[in-house]
């Protein structure tokens, strides 16, 4: 039997990736079945399962798919290099929502799912929700390094907090009624535009060096009443 190569896995993996969102789409994910997605995708019956051992793994699937679509078309933008932070991040936003548009009924019927069913692990969602901290760490990065915005050493926790600003976003967006969701452009545009305001002016750094000096202060003034070695001999005594 000859090799499958590693291209052709791939586009078998994405043709069912393909196959099952459509059916999901027209059939509703609970009606469809992981053979009709196979005979539809033109695969045999057990083959399915060497790629998505079920239907979860399936839409976790596709939403990485689409990240990593809009990661490469993010990063492959002309002139990137000239925007700002904030351009930046409403650029890969505007990226990653126009990717999903075309499906935008599942992906509001398959968020539900996610957040209602306990039988999706916390450990299946997880990657779902860390899609693009890599991306907006090396954002940050560099704008820290172009005097942007301030340094500060609580990038990673930061890069955590934007993309989760982003499924906030998406929570948002399959909901909006608006005009060409004119309501989620605003929401971004001024969220985006405080948030990048606050990293700018440095006042993350400003804060923890503040609660560092009270917490400092607090403990020298504890060890300096004999608190502390009250509290060290009480301590010893009960054990």
């Amino acid at each position: 039997m000859a090799k499958i190569s590693k291209q052709k896995q791939e586009e078998t993996r994405l043709k069912i990736i393909s196959t099952a969102i459509d059916m999901f789409s027209e059939k509703g994910f609970e009606s469809t079945t992981m053979k009709q997605i196979a005979r539809e995708a033109g695969i045999g019956d057990a083959t399915i399962y060497k790629y998505f051992p079920n239907k979860d793994k399936l839409i976790f699937a596709y939403y990485g798919l689409k990240a990593e679509e809009s990661v490469q078309e993010f990063l492959g933008e002309e002139e990137l290099e000239d925007y700002s932070l904030q351009e930046k991040l409403q650029l890969l936003i505007d990226i990653y929502l126009g990717k999903l548009l075309p499906d935008r009924e599942f992906v509001a019927d398959s968020i539900k799912m996610i957040m209602q069913s306990p039988s999706i692990l916390f450990k299946d969602v997880t990657p779902v929700r860390e899609e693009f901290v890599g991306v907006i760490h090396d954002l940050l990065i560099e704008a820290e390094n172009n005097n942007e915005i301030a340094k500060t050493p609580f990038t990673s926790s930061i890069a955590r907090l934007a993309n989760e600003f982003i499924l906030a976003t998406l929570l948002y967006w399959v909901k909006d009624d608006s005009d060409e969701f004119s309501n989620t452009t605003q929401m971004v545009d001024m969220s985006l535009a405080l948030g990048v305001e606050i990293l700018r002016s440095g006042i993350i750094g400003k804060a923890t060096d503040l609660a560092g000096f009270f917490l400092k202060a607090h403990l020298f003034k504890f060890m300096d009443s004999g608190l502390l070695n009250r509290f060290v001999a009480s301590r010893t005594e009960s054990k």
